[in-house]
């Protein structure tokens, strides 16, 4: 599992100047055009407990096909944005050692490895190939512009191997020697300069020369600057060279041993160092990450800018990832007087108050700073524009006050007509009336200061007030716990939810023309003003979770929903369509702390917790900051290069190498072929679909998997097509992964099909001749085979039919008819009025008969009970053998003359003599009666006999209970 977390690494707070605002701080405005902070980056780390061989990354890569490559000490990880796979020594790889310190990427998809033992590989492709050993442990390698090849070798110096015709490498050549070097780097002259522990060498084609220097001993990195210049990372700080001179790049970190040296595409310097972790210098600004704010160790080993401008260091104690996330989090370390922000309010183009559970902020861009002058404590619940300036402030303690040009002054409190001193909602409408939503309902306030107080003895929905708003028409909107509705014509109209899922709690409201939309506890529920309906987008239409707090719609028409589980983002226009019922269902994408949220708990019952500005970008309020999301940044993430590659070929289970392996032998059953996306930033989220040509005429939605598999093919040529993209994003051009060939099997062949054709018609012709004639002579003998054994089948039929419904000892009706006759008397009798009586004998302590006189005995026993019941039951009694011992009688009576009925029938087995069956074998039963009268299911007349049954037997037996409704 990756962890991830949103760090900070501001030495000090950043205080923004809003000059409309907060005139004292003029001085901080110009930091708003500084670059983003380091803090502004989120953060993956890995260690090996992800899928790393070991922690210290020694080297970074990323191949032409997009593959990043991690050179660890027990061996090479690739990683394709999911998972890590280990090349270690072995037969394949040609390494003499796991161990490796060095990783070049090279033209052709290729990569060069170095290591431990002199270890030095070659990949291409799916292949690796052997190189000539280097006599100690490579540290770099360097392929220059004619294709020789150099090495930076510990202990020993520095060789050159030059490039033949055939793409063999020649003899060893010591440029340098007995000296350790640490790392190449060739300038766009084709110069070549090493890093090493005596300094910086540059090189012509045989010799060396030493740039002389006092200010450090050591060269551990060296790379290139934008402008051509080298960049060292030594032992004494980090130091640019023009050809000319050396210039330290920043005195701050002279006495610093620096690992590593480069600059990023944006034109900042990154420092690696041995023990004070990561540096970046911004315009003068330096920012450290150290392993108190989140980086693995503070030794730096590595570092990379990848294709999506992401920034991969490697350290002593893992891997780290920084990145520009989907969502940036403007937290206390940015200047927020709070990290709890309850609301934010929009009140300028660029800029927002925010408010929090310790105060007031103004937020402009990625910064923030106090909104009150003084030191003053609130706690604030919810915001809203004043018409005349300023804002209405709504507090938890203090009631409702009014913000402007940095001073804060008290409106209303309870001892001013306010129910409470908390105020969850404010809102001034369109005639300047000021609506203030409480926990005890809500106030109005007119322009001349005449207050009314609503609650539900005024026709509120629920005194409990969360939201307030304003649509076209002028109605005034209210959220409360137990419903919504709007003011009109001097009285509340309340929307009916309960239909709607139940929903209940109104948390938030966007209006748009036509439409109110209201965020609830059971979706998001649209009321169109034209006809009053109500409609319901949620858990029923594909929603996952039932409460969201807040609707922003951006500028590209999609919904952006706060929930306490993230940010939830959906199409607008689809949800319309779900609303009127032409769709079922609505696809969302889902946000949380993966995409750079400190908190995925966003807030919600006080108002605006979300807030659009001109620029497009939404703001969120959360347990942890303001959330902020520009979606024109999603869709840079999304249009970044999203490579695609083949990963693995299978013909059944067997592994093969695709680029070396275009045929699939006859008789394989099944291909199986594994892809993937190279994109790092939303990896989990990459879609995909395949076409398998030759055999599929449309595309294959693969949604997530990365994986095809083709089961018995036939023969021909085949093309392997893959297409992705991020969710809603383009789809990529579709790309060839694979091509192959399936070939015939032995009777596939053509030539061989043409010979089994004309052989089987030689073989038809003659064989109709011999059948006709056999089926002749066999004509008389099947007539008399079918005429005797239809006679035996209808016999049994007949006889099968008769056991099917009569039980074979008693030859009275089994349990299967006895249930199909309950079922339709039952039914017969509902109809009628007639009350069917329903009882279940059971013959009392039969186990005993049969362990005494045997099973045959108990046989007799059963036979005798029969001939008895069927001597005293009355003709429209049905009698059936219910199982075993027990028998059931079915008849149509009232209640008392039943119980008679029954009770002789009991007696007169009781009082007959079972000598003939067993001398001195005395027999009687229990019966268990129940009635139809006001039941609706045969089954439970049945269910009633057999309680009553139950009963008799606990009474004692031999007797007859009874069971009604």
């Amino acid at each position: 599992m990756i962890s991830s977390q949103y760090f900070s690494v501001s030495r000090f707070v950043i205080y923004i100047v809003l000059p409309m605002f907060l005139p004292v701080f003029a001085w901080a405005k110009a930091s708003l055009m500084t670059p983003n902070s380091l803090s502004d980056y989120y953060v993956d780390t890995w260690t090996s407990t992800d899928g790393l061989p070991h922690n210290s990354i020694n080297a970074i890569a990323q191949t032409q096909d997009g593959y990043l490559w991690f050179a660890t000490w027990e061996g090479v990880a690739r990683y394709n944005g999911l998972e890590f796979r280990l090349f270690d020594r072995g037969p394949i790889t040609h390494m003499l050692d796991s161990g490796t310190r060095a990783l070049v990427s090279d033209q052709n998809n290729s990569l060069w490895v170095g290591g431990a033992r002199g270890s030095l590989s070659f990949r291409t492709g799916f292949t690796w190939h052997s190189q000539p050993a280097a006599p100690s442990m490579v540290n770099h390698v360097l392929i220059d512009h004619s294709g020789n090849q150099w090495l930076a070798i510990e202990g020993q110096g520095v060789v050159r191997r030059q490039k033949n015709a055939d793409g063999s490498y020649g003899e060893s050549v010591w440029i340098l020697e007995n000296i350790s070097a640490y790392r190449l780097i060739k300038n766009s002259a084709n110069e070549v300069f090493a890093g090493t522990e005596k300094g910086l060498y540059q090189f012509s084609e045989h010799s060396s020369t030493r740039i002389e220097t006092t200010q450090f001993d050591k060269v551990y990195y060296l790379s290139l600057a934008h402008n051509g210049d080298l960049l060292l990372g030594t032992n004494r700080g980090a130091w640019r060279y023009d050809g000319k001179e050396l210039s330290l790049i920043d005195p701050r970190i002279d006495v610093t041993v620096v690992t590593v040296v480069e600059q990023d595409s944006a034109g900042n310097i990154w420092l690696g160092t041995i023990n004070k972790g990561l540096a970046r210098l911004s315009d003068n600004t330096l920012e450290f990450l150290d392993a108190s704010k989140g980086l693995p160790n503070n030794r730096v080993l590595s570092w990379y800018q990848d294709i999506e401008n992401s920034i991969w260091v490697g350290t002593n104690g893992g891997l780290i990832r920084l990145r520009n996330a989907p969502f940036m989090s403007i937290t206390q370390d940015k200047g927020l007087v709070g990290n709890y922000v309850r609301t934010v309010l929009p009140i300028a183009d660029d800029t927002l108050l925010v408010g929090s559970s310790n105060g007031l902020s103004i937020l402009k861009q990625s910064y923030a700073a106090p909104a009150i002058n003084g030191d003053v404590s609130l706690s604030v619940l919810s915001l809203a524009n004043a018409s005349d300036g300023g804002a209405w402030v709504g507090t938890y303690q203090n009631g409702l006050m009014k913000w402007n040009n940095g001073a804060i002054e008290p409106i209303l409190t309870d001892k001013d007509g306010l129910p409470t001193n908390e105020v969850r909602a404010i809102l001034e409408d369109s005639k300047h009336n000021l609506w203030i939503g409480t926990p005890f309902g809500v106030v109005k306030k007119q322009p001349d200061g005449a207050m009314q107080h609503f609650t539900q003895q005024n026709g509120l929905s629920d005194d409990y007030v969360m939201a307030l708003a304003e649509d076209e028409l002028g109605h005034t909107w209210v959220g409360t716990g137990v419903g919504v509705g709007y003011w009109d014509n001097d009285k509340f109209e309340n929307l009916e939810l309960d239909q709607l899922e139940q929903a209940q709690y109104a948390f938030g409201f966007y209006i748009e023309p036509g439409y109110v939309w209201v965020a609830t506890d059971r979706g998001i529920v649209r009321y169109r003003l034209s006809d009053q309906s109500t409609a319901l987008v949620g858990r029923p239409q594909g929603l996952p979770i039932d409460k969201f707090f807040q609707i922003q719609k951006d500028d590209d028409g999609y919904f952006w929903l706060s929930s306490n589980r993230g940010i939830w983002k959906i199409n607008a226009a689809r949800a319309h369509e779900v609303a009127d019922g032409n769709e079922s269902s609505i696809v969302f994408e889902h946000f949380d702390e993966t995409d750079g949220m400190a908190s995925s708990q966003a807030n919600g019952g006080s108002n605006p917790a979300s807030a659009k500005l001109s620029s497009g970008s939404i703001y969120i309020a959360t347990a942890k900051g303001v959330a902020s999301i520009h979606p024109n940044r999603l869709h840079t993430l999304s249009s970044n290069p999203l490579p695609l590659v083949l990963q693995s070929v299978r013909f059944d289970s067997n592994f093969i190498n695709p680029e070396a392996t275009p045929i699939v032998p006859a008789g394989t059953s099944r291909v199986s072929i594994n892809y993937v996306g190279l994109g790092y930033v939303m990896s989990e989220r990459i879609q995909y679909r395949t076409k398998l040509e030759g055999f599929d005429n449309t595309w294959s939605e693969r949604r997530n998997s990365r994986s095809a598999e083709f089961t018995n093919l036939r023969p021909g040529h085949y093309k392997f097509l893959v297409s992705a993209r991020y969710p809603y994003g383009n789809w990529t051009e579709a790309r060839a992964l694979y091509e192959f060939d399936v070939e015939p099997l032995f009777w596939q062949r053509k030539e061989v099909i043409v010979f089994i054709i004309l052989s089987l018609l030689a073989l038809i012709g003659s064989g109709v001749f011999w059948r006709i004639q056999s089926l002749k002579r066999s004509e008389l003998r099947l007539k008399q085979q079918v005429e005797l054994q239809t006679h035996e089948l209808r016999s049994q039929a007949t006889m099968f039919e008769k056991l099917s419904h009569e039980d074979d000892l008693t030859g009275l009706a089994n349990r299967r008819a006895f249930d199909l006759k309950l079922k339709e008397l039952f039914d017969k009798a509902r109809e009628s009025g007639d009350i069917l009586q329903l009882a279940v004998l059971d013959i009392d302590h039969f186990k005993h008969i049969n362990d005494k006189y045997s099973h045959l005995v108990g046989d007799h026993a059963i036979v005798e009970v029969v001939d008895v019941l069927k001597r005293h039951i009355e003709s429209d009694t049905l009698l059936a053998r219910w199982g075993g011992e027990e028998f059931t009688l079915l008849f149509v009576s009232d209640t008392h003359q039943s119980d008679d009925y029954l009770e002789r029938l009991r007696s007169a087995i009781e009082a007959h003599s079972f000598d003939n069956v067993a001398s001195q074998l005395k027999i009687t039963v229990s019966i268990g009666v129940s009635s139809s009268e006001y039941l609706s299911d045969y089954e439970d007349l049945l269910k009633l006999a057999d309680h009553a049954l139950l009963k008799a037997k606990r009474n004692g037996r031999n007797k007859v209970e009874r069971i009604s409704v």
